[in-house]
Formats: structure tokens, C-alpha cells, sequence
């Protein structure tokens, strides 16, 4: 009896080394990866949301090309009609002055002698009433193109004034748009920074684990070694018919699990599909009233039934649920834990 116990007082005290060694770094690895991947979903946030703004300031910028390209159409056709309308009134008024200008250098002799030769007196109104339609026809000539001119020129206006609100519209957005690309790039660089800063701690996470493993897998072979080499007799009492129920194994000597994110004696609580991970011994709560068919140890330390699904307890699910834990596929046989806790049944 006194073997037995010097043998688990051994046992404790090896896991209570690798314990002490490894809790403090994965405490401080587990907060520091914690608040790290919620900078990083801060930051992608971030990113997805000024990408979104990118697009928007790029479709208005494309908007406002294609309104500035047809109203430099609109502009060339309105030069060209202004163009036409003075050309037309420089001929209106050569020919108004022409006519003048031949009026007065025969002193009038060509429109009076048209009207002295009239030869009867309706004949004498009909060329009065033309010299006056003649004179009309000019001033209201010359007072149309004048108008059209002026109307032309006053949508020439409206229309460069507009081109300049396009242009300087485009500009602002463009500037908006570099600032906004310098920005993405500069989250996106903090994103990957942070991206391979957590890879790391995984990475570092992953090997102090299977270093601890290997630690107290030696530790343990040694303790072991130690209880065998201290001799004989090591008894079978207590429990008797029961051991093959609860297993006599001290020293454990199992391949415990050391990839990220997976329980093991060394990293207690994990958070897996939704759920919180944990672990609780036979060694403590030996499980006597539990109905396992073909319960046994695996060689990772977990008790499994006859078919290697894990025992699990949870009060979240009915006894027989079938749930995905980090080291596998297990079976609901027992309740009593947190809500939202998944315990997996072990010999650690």
C-alpha cells in the first residue's frame, strides 16, 4: 500500500512540474492570441469596408468621365453652331453695309430712281412698300443673328462651366481615392504583420506543447523506471474486481496530443466548433454508475467505449449525441459540466 502511494505521490509530482513549467506560457500565449485575432478581425473589417469605398469612389469616377466626354461632344457642336451664327452675321451686316454703302455713294439715286419710275400709283406704292421691306428685312436680320448669337454663346458658357464642376469633381474624388488606396495598403500591411504574428505564437504554441509532452513522457518513463527498479510488491488491493473498470496505470506513458488547438494534461481548456473544451480524470471521478460498453483506455490517455468514440460529458446534449471535440468523435455518456463545456473523459 505504501508503494502504491509513494508511486502516485511520484506520478503527481512529475505532472505538477510539467504543469508548472508550461501553464504560465500558455496563459499568456492563449490572451495574447486571443486580443491579436481581434485586431484581426478589426482589420479586416476595416479593409473590406475601404475596398467597398474604393469601388464606390471608382464607379463615380468612371460616372463622371463618361458625363464629361459627352459634354465635350455638346461643347465641339455648340462651338460649331457659334462658329456658323457669326459667320452668318458678319455676311448680314457686309451686305447691309454694301447696301448702304451703294446708297450713299450714288446719294440715294438708285432706290429714288427706283421709285420715280414707277408708272402708276399702285405701281409707286408696291416700290415704296419694297424699299421699306428691304430695310426691315435687314434690321430684323441683323437683330435675329445677333440673338442667336448671343443665345449661343450663353450655352457655350453653361456648358464649360459645367465641364469645369466635372473636372473638379473628378479631381477631388481622385484625391479621395489615393488617400483611400494608401490607407488599404497600409491596413492591409498591418493585417499581415499581425497574420504572421499569430502564425507564430501558434507555431511557438504547437512546439512548447509537444516539448512538454516529450518532457513528461521522459519524466514519466523515469518515475516509472524508478517504481520498477524499488521492487516487488505492489499490490492489487482496494478496489479489486473493479481494476479492470478504473486501470492501475501511475504513470500514464501515453502519446498525449501536441497539435494546435487540441486538448492535452498540458493545455486544459481548448475552444473547438463552437464549444468549450476540458478534460476530468477517472482518477478522480472514477465513473462507476457510467454505462460504456467495451470502456478502455486509448493510448492517448482518453477513455474510449468498445467502437474508440471518446466518453464525453456535457449538459448541453443528450446522452448518446454524437459530438466533434478537438481529438475526435466522441459520445455524450455523462452530464454535469458548464453549459457550453464539452468534458472529455481521460486516465491524466
Amino acid at each position: 500500500m505504501k508503494v502504491r502511494l509513494k508511486q502516485w505521490i511520484q506520478a503527481g509530482i512529475t505532472c505538477l512540474c510539467v504543469l508548472a513549467l508550461l501553464c504560465p506560457i500558455t496563459i499568456v500565449h492563449a490572451d495574447e492570441l486571443d486580443s491579436m485575432e481581434s485586431q484581426s478581425s478589426d482589420l479586416k473589417n476595416e479593409l473590406d469596408n475601404i475596398n467597398e469605398e474604393l469601388l464606390e469612389i471608382s464607379n463615380q469616377i468612371a460616372e463622371i468621365e463618361v458625363k464629361s466626354e459627352a459634354l465635350n461632344g455638346e461643347i465641339e457642336k455648340t462651338q460649331e453652331q457659334l462658329l456658323i451664327a457669326r459667320e452668318n452675321e458678319r455676311r448680314q451686316y457686309e451686305d447691309m453695309e454694301l447696301r448702304i454703302q451703294y446708297i450713299y455713294e450714288n446719294n440715294g439715286e438708285s432706290l429714288l430712281g427706283l421709285i420715280l419710275s414707277a408708272q402708276s400709283l399702285a405701281d409707286f406704292v408696291n416700290k415704296v412698300d419694297f424699299v421699306k421691306t428691304l430695310n426691315e428685312y435687314d434690321r430684323n436680320m441683323v437683330n435675329e443673328l445677333q440673338a442667336l448669337r448671343t443665345n449661343i454663346e450663353e450655352e457655350e458658357a453653361r456648358l464649360k462651366e459645367q465641364q469645369q464642376s466635372y473636372i473638379e469633381m473628378e479631381k477631388e474624388l481622385n484625391t479621395k481615392k489615393a488617400e483611400m488606396t494608401a490607407k488599404a495598403e497600409e491596413t492591409s500591411t498591418d493585417l499581415n504583420l499581425l497574420t504572421a504574428r499569430i502564425q507564430t505564437l501558434k507555431d511557438e504554441k504547437a512546439a512548447k506543447a509537444a516539448e512538454a509532452a516529450a518532457k513528461a513522457a521522459q519524466m514519466n518513463q523515469a518515475s516509472q523506471n524508478n517504481q520498477n527498479s524499488s521492487g516487488g510488491n505492489t499490490g492489487t488491493g482496494g478496489n479489486g474486481g473493479n481494476s479492470s473498470e478504473v486501470p492501475n496505470n501511475p504513470g500514464g506513458g501515453y502519446i498525449y496530443p501536441s497539435g494546435p488547438g487540441q486538448l492535452n494534461p498540458f493545455v486544459g481548456v481548448v475552444y473547438f466548433n463552437g464549444h468549450r473544451e476540458t478534460y476530468y480524470s477517472q482518477k478522480v471521478l472514477p465513473g462507476y454508475g457510467l454505462s460504456i460498453p467495451g470502456r478502455h483506455v486509448a493510448s492517448d490517455g482518453t477513455i474510449r467505449d468498445g467502437s474508440g468514440y471518446l466518453c464525453l460529458a456535457s449538459s448541453d446534449h443528450p446522452k448518446g449525441t454524437v459530438v466533434e471535440t478537438s481529438l475526435g468523435t466522441g459520445i455524450v455518456y455523462d452530464t454535469g459540466c458548464a453549459s457550453g463545456t464539452i468534458d472529455i473523459y481521460t486516465d491524466w
